[in-house]
């Protein structure tokens, strides 16, 4: 004998009590108008509640028992279901939009980082993403989003997603939490850059931990946050007050010549550009102030009245000389040849590259 099987019958809409209360008094053989009276509501309220625009109270179902000899408990019952049906449909539709929320971030990369917990269930993953973004709803999120992208003049040239900008943005905050920050001091701020070309020249080793101290007390907050899959951007720079910055650094795979471009790309907006803006260094990005931030990089780093002397080298060594002159690491003298140049490859051995655990010399 084959085994019977059952199927759980979960409807995607609910009946309105009212269709019962319809057949009912087309039973009864009275015009709406007339049960109305009987039932001692007005005609508008009836309709209302054949709509399903109106639920059957405890007190219109003791009168519907009068009228229509059928218990108060029925009416009760029908429309406690209806009710119960339409909070199963919304949640069913909540869920999927949950889920379909929840694959816009990177929500494995941020449980791992500590950044959220990673929850199963979608509606309270979603709780989760909410909360790391200190919004309520989805819908508040997306207007988050949008305001923060608005700042972000050059926004539709990326090839990373607005959620996953944002995510990695909020990923700097909660990171630069950790910092104590002086106040904002433009000229302490442009000492520290000077000071910065220094440090170049000596072995990576901690030297995270000692730009961020410098950064600091100028008012900055330089956090480093590593990416996750889909980020394609390497920098981020904003205001977070109206006394403190912040640059968001990404070291993977960085050499030594593009990460010390790249954070002192990010400084050059805040010296020179708007505090509302938010500044977003991605290689398909060409606004304006990008490309103004990255000439002041430049000449910052190495003044463009060397380039020619650059090009002219011709062995590591000329190389090493240069930079020893200029009081800079060889490997952004050998970046700046190979930029010049298009010679990617030669003296590329004397570029060091940055390891993310420790920000130390990789071989």
């Amino acid at each position: 004998m084959s085994k019977k099987r059952i199927y759980e019958f979960t409807p995607d809409y609910a009946v309105v009590p009212g269709e019962s209360l319809r057949e009912e008094i087309e039973y009864l053989g009275m015009s709406q108008v007339e049960f109305a009276q009987r039932l001692d509501i007005t005609v508008q309220s009836l309709n209302r509640i054949l709509k399903g625009e109106q639920p059957i109270t405890y007190d219109t179902a003791r009168k519907l028992e009068l009228v229509t000899g059928i218990s108060c408990e029925y009416w009760n019952n029908l429309e406690a279901r209806y009710q119960e049906q339409l909070q199963l449909i919304a949640l069913k539709k909540q869920r999927q939009d949950f889920e379909l929320f929840n694959k816009k971030f990177p929500v494995k990369e941020l449980a791992e980082q500590g950044f959220i917990q990673s929850d199963p269930d979608p509606l309270q993953q979603s709780m989760q993403i909410l909360r790391f973004f200190r919004v309520s709803s989805i819908d508040a999120y997306n207007n988050l989003e949008k305001r923060t992208m608005a700042a972000a003049r050059s926004s539709q040239a990326f090839h990373t997603s607005p959620s996953h900008i944002l995510t990695y943005i909020y990923m700097g905050l909660y990171t630069a939490k950790s910092l104590s920050l002086n106040d904002y001091d433009d000229v302490l701020f442009r000492q520290t850059l000077e000071d910065v070309r220094l440090i170049t020249k000596k072995p990576p080793a901690n030297f995270g931990e000692i730009l961020q101290q410098s950064f600091a007390k100028s008012g900055v907050a330089l956090v480093f946050v590593k990416p996750f899959k889909g980020l394609h951007i390497s920098a981020v720079c904003k205001w977070i007050s109206s006394n403190n910055a912040m640059i968001i650094m990404n070291i993977r795979g960085k050499a030594e010549d593009r990460f010390w471009f790249s954070l002192f790309h990010e400084a050059m907006h805040i010296l020179h550009h708007r505090k509302k803006e938010l500044y977003i260094t991605d290689k398909f990005c060409s606004a304006p102030c990008e490309g103004e931030a990255d000439k002041k990089a430049a000449e910052m780093l190495i003044p463009s009245k060397y380039n020619k002397k650059i090009i002219l080298a011709t062995t590591s060594g000329d190389i090493i000389k240069i930079a020893d002159m200029l009081d800079i690491s060889p490997g952004i003298v050998a970046g700046r040849y190979q930029h010049l140049t298009g010679n990617w490859g030669k003296y590329k051995t004397l570029i060091r590259s940055f390891n993310w655990a420790e920000h130390t010399e990789t071989k």
